[in-house]
Protein backbone atom coordinates (compact mmCIF):
# COMPACT_ATOMS: atom_id res chain seq x y z
CA UNK A 1 0.00 0.00 0.00
CA UNK A 2 1.35 3.46 -0.77
CA UNK A 3 0.68 6.85 0.63
CA UNK A 4 -1.97 7.88 -1.50
CA UNK A 5 -4.21 4.34 -1.47
CA UNK A 6 -4.22 5.37 2.46
CA UNK A 7 -4.76 8.84 1.46
CA UNK A 8 -8.04 7.59 -0.65
CA UNK A 9 -9.25 5.05 2.29
CA UNK A 10 -9.21 7.55 4.61
CA UNK A 11 -11.28 9.96 2.62
CA UNK A 12 -13.87 6.98 2.07
CA UNK A 13 -14.02 6.91 6.47
CA UNK A 14 -16.61 9.23 8.11
CA UNK A 15 -14.19 11.12 9.28
CA UNK A 16 -14.59 14.67 10.51
CA UNK A 17 -11.56 16.82 8.49
CA UNK A 18 -12.59 19.48 7.10
CA UNK A 19 -13.82 21.64 10.00
CA UNK A 20 -9.97 22.14 10.97
CA UNK A 21 -9.16 25.87 11.81
CA UNK A 22 -5.73 25.69 10.27
CA UNK A 23 -6.35 24.26 6.99
CA UNK A 24 -6.41 26.61 3.81
CA UNK A 25 -9.41 28.66 3.31
CA UNK A 26 -10.56 29.04 7.40
CA UNK A 27 -10.45 31.92 9.67
CA UNK A 28 -6.93 31.87 11.12
CA UNK A 29 -4.42 34.91 10.10
CA UNK A 30 -1.26 34.63 9.09
CA UNK A 31 -0.31 35.57 12.77
CA UNK A 32 -2.01 33.13 14.29
CA UNK A 33 -0.79 30.51 11.80
CA UNK A 34 2.50 31.23 13.16
CA UNK A 35 2.13 31.56 17.16
CA UNK A 36 -0.10 28.72 17.09
CA UNK A 37 2.69 26.50 16.10
CA UNK A 38 4.77 27.23 19.18
CA UNK A 39 1.51 27.12 20.92
CA UNK A 40 -0.02 24.12 20.22
CA UNK A 41 3.39 22.12 21.21
CA UNK A 42 2.44 19.87 24.38
CA UNK A 43 -1.32 21.03 24.63
CA UNK A 44 -4.58 20.30 22.57
CA UNK A 45 -5.99 22.57 19.96
CA UNK A 46 -9.10 23.88 21.85
CA UNK A 47 -6.18 25.61 24.72
CA UNK A 48 -4.34 27.20 21.49
CA UNK A 49 -7.38 28.81 20.69
CA UNK A 50 -8.23 29.94 24.41
CA UNK A 51 -4.56 31.63 24.22
CA UNK A 52 -5.28 32.95 20.39
CA UNK A 53 -8.60 34.79 21.18
CA UNK A 54 -6.59 36.06 24.48
CA UNK A 55 -4.20 38.07 22.43
CA UNK A 56 -7.06 38.78 19.76
CA UNK A 57 -8.49 40.77 22.92
CA UNK A 58 -5.50 42.35 23.87
CA UNK A 59 -5.22 43.71 20.29
CA UNK A 60 -1.83 41.68 19.46
CA UNK A 61 -2.06 41.08 16.41
CA UNK A 62 1.39 42.08 14.73
CA UNK A 63 5.20 39.89 15.18
CA UNK A 64 6.36 43.89 16.54
CA UNK A 65 3.43 44.02 19.08
CA UNK A 66 4.77 40.57 20.47
CA UNK A 67 8.42 41.57 20.33
CA UNK A 68 7.42 44.50 21.86
CA UNK A 69 5.77 42.55 25.06
CA UNK A 70 8.06 41.58 27.78
CA UNK A 71 7.69 38.02 28.46
CA UNK A 72 5.95 37.57 31.66
CA UNK A 73 3.12 39.55 29.80
CA UNK A 74 3.22 37.47 26.84
CA UNK A 75 2.80 34.49 29.04
CA UNK A 76 -0.18 35.49 30.89
CA UNK A 77 -1.78 36.23 27.30
CA UNK A 78 -0.63 32.31 26.50
CA UNK A 79 -1.49 30.90 29.62
CA UNK A 80 -4.15 28.53 28.63
CA UNK A 81 -2.04 26.91 26.38
CA UNK A 82 -0.12 24.89 29.08
CA UNK A 83 4.06 25.42 29.18
CA UNK A 84 3.55 29.23 29.26
CA UNK A 85 6.70 30.48 29.99
CA UNK A 86 8.64 28.47 27.71
CA UNK A 87 6.77 29.16 25.19
CA UNK A 88 6.92 33.00 25.47
CA UNK A 89 10.35 32.75 25.44
CA UNK A 90 10.25 30.57 22.07
CA UNK A 91 7.65 32.94 20.58
CA UNK A 92 9.83 36.29 21.43
CA UNK A 93 12.97 34.10 20.17
CA UNK A 94 11.20 33.07 16.73
CA UNK A 95 9.46 36.42 16.37
CA UNK A 96 12.82 38.48 17.04
CA UNK A 97 14.93 35.98 15.02
CA UNK A 98 11.88 36.70 12.32
CA UNK A 99 12.49 40.83 12.30
CA UNK A 100 15.93 40.28 12.29
CA UNK A 101 16.29 38.35 9.53
CA UNK A 102 13.48 39.54 7.67
CA UNK A 103 11.45 41.98 8.69
CA UNK A 104 7.96 41.02 7.97
CA UNK A 105 5.76 38.06 7.65
CA UNK A 106 5.57 38.80 3.46
CA UNK A 107 9.65 38.54 3.59
CA UNK A 108 9.49 35.25 5.43
CA UNK A 109 7.14 33.56 4.11
CA UNK A 110 8.85 33.90 0.60
CA UNK A 111 12.56 33.45 1.75
CA UNK A 112 12.87 31.75 5.09
CA UNK A 113 14.45 27.87 4.86
CA UNK A 114 13.55 25.02 6.53
CA UNK A 115 17.23 25.00 7.54
CA UNK A 116 16.77 28.59 9.28
CA UNK A 117 13.54 27.20 11.04
CA UNK A 118 15.27 24.11 12.37
CA UNK A 119 18.18 26.13 13.79
CA UNK A 120 15.67 28.29 15.72
CA UNK A 121 14.99 26.85 19.59
CA UNK A 122 11.80 25.66 19.84
CA UNK A 123 11.28 24.59 16.72
CA UNK A 124 11.48 20.53 15.54
CA UNK A 125 10.85 19.40 12.01
CA UNK A 126 7.04 18.98 12.53
CA UNK A 127 6.93 22.91 14.16
CA UNK A 128 8.98 23.70 11.13
CA UNK A 129 7.20 21.91 8.74
CA UNK A 130 4.21 23.06 10.11
CA UNK A 131 4.67 26.78 9.47
CA UNK A 132 6.27 25.79 6.11
CA UNK A 133 3.31 24.36 5.47
CA UNK A 134 0.37 25.88 6.51
CA UNK A 135 1.99 29.96 6.21
CA UNK A 136 4.37 29.67 3.61
CA UNK A 137 2.19 27.31 1.58
CA UNK A 138 5.01 25.25 0.78
CA UNK A 139 4.70 21.24 -0.77
CA UNK A 140 6.01 19.77 2.44
CA UNK A 141 3.69 17.07 4.58
CA UNK A 142 3.41 17.65 8.38
CA UNK A 143 3.71 14.25 10.12
CA UNK A 144 3.24 13.83 13.79
CA UNK A 145 2.40 11.11 16.53
CA UNK A 146 -0.91 9.97 14.46
CA UNK A 147 0.97 9.30 11.63
CA UNK A 148 3.80 7.46 13.43
CA UNK A 149 0.80 5.18 15.16
CA UNK A 150 -1.04 4.68 11.95
CA UNK A 151 2.33 3.56 10.29
CA UNK A 152 2.78 1.20 12.92
CA UNK A 153 -0.20 -0.53 12.85
CA UNK A 154 -0.24 -0.63 9.15
CA UNK A 155 3.09 -3.19 9.65
CA UNK A 156 5.76 0.02 8.47
CA UNK A 157 8.27 0.43 11.03
CA UNK A 158 9.81 4.01 10.47
CA UNK A 159 12.80 4.79 12.17
CA UNK A 160 12.51 8.38 12.26
CA UNK A 161 10.69 11.65 11.28
CA UNK A 162 12.11 12.35 8.09
CA UNK A 163 11.61 8.47 7.09
CA UNK A 164 7.74 9.07 8.09
CA UNK A 165 7.13 12.28 5.81
CA UNK A 166 8.92 10.77 3.19
CA UNK A 167 6.81 7.74 3.26
CA UNK A 168 3.27 9.54 3.79
CA UNK A 169 4.44 11.92 1.04
CA UNK A 170 5.92 10.00 -1.74
CA UNK A 171 3.27 8.89 -3.84
CA UNK A 172 0.64 12.41 -3.46
CA UNK A 173 2.22 14.52 -6.15
CA UNK A 174 1.81 11.70 -9.02
CA UNK A 175 -1.69 11.13 -7.75
CA UNK A 176 -2.65 14.96 -7.39
CA UNK A 177 -5.19 14.68 -9.92
CA UNK A 178 -7.20 11.46 -8.92
CA UNK A 179 -7.19 12.79 -5.03
CA UNK A 180 -8.63 16.32 -6.57
CA UNK A 181 -11.13 14.23 -8.32
CA UNK A 182 -11.97 12.34 -4.90
CA UNK A 183 -12.29 15.93 -3.27
CA UNK A 184 -14.58 17.24 -5.92
CA UNK A 185 -11.96 20.51 -6.36
CA UNK A 186 -9.27 21.16 -7.46
CA UNK A 187 -6.44 21.42 -4.93
CA UNK A 188 -2.91 22.99 -5.26
CA UNK A 189 -0.55 20.10 -3.92
CA UNK A 190 0.42 22.31 -0.54
CA UNK A 191 -3.19 22.31 -0.09
CA UNK A 192 -3.22 18.04 -0.27
CA UNK A 193 -0.86 17.62 2.36
CA UNK A 194 -2.79 20.01 4.52
CA UNK A 195 -5.56 18.15 3.87
CA UNK A 196 -3.98 14.52 4.25
CA UNK A 197 -2.58 15.69 7.39
CA UNK A 198 -6.05 16.86 8.77
CA UNK A 199 -7.41 13.21 7.99
CA UNK A 200 -4.46 11.91 9.67
CA UNK A 201 -5.12 13.77 13.04
CA UNK A 202 -9.40 12.80 12.72
CA UNK A 203 -8.26 8.64 12.20
CA UNK A 204 -5.76 9.03 15.63
CA UNK A 205 -8.92 10.80 17.04
CA UNK A 206 -11.24 8.17 16.97
CA UNK A 207 -8.63 5.44 16.29
CA UNK A 208 -6.16 5.52 18.98
CA UNK A 209 -6.86 4.95 22.81
CA UNK A 210 -3.18 5.52 23.54
CA UNK A 211 -0.93 3.16 22.23
CA UNK A 212 -4.66 0.82 21.54
CA UNK A 213 -6.83 0.59 18.98
CA UNK A 214 -10.36 1.60 19.93
CA UNK A 215 -12.91 -0.93 18.58
CA UNK A 216 -13.83 1.28 15.63
CA UNK A 217 -9.95 2.36 14.87
CA UNK A 218 -9.27 -2.15 14.69
CA UNK A 219 -12.07 -2.09 12.16
CA UNK A 220 -10.38 0.87 10.00
CA UNK A 221 -6.97 -0.66 10.17
CA UNK A 222 -8.68 -3.82 8.82
CA UNK A 223 -9.86 -2.48 6.25
CA UNK A 224 -7.16 -0.18 5.11
CA UNK A 225 -4.68 -3.59 5.07
CA UNK A 226 -7.15 -5.03 2.76
CA UNK A 227 -7.40 -2.09 0.16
Amino acid sequence: MNSAEIFKKLLSFDLKWQDFDWLEGRDLSEFELLISVILTQNTNWNNVLKALENCKKAQISTLNQVANLDNKALAELIKPSGFYNTKAKRLKGLVEAILQEFDDIKSFKENVSREWLLNIKGLGYESADGILNYLCKREILVVDNYTYRLALHLGYELENYEDLREFFQKDIEQERQNLCRLLGRKCELYELYQIYHALIIAFGKVAFRGKKLSEKGEDWIKSLKMF
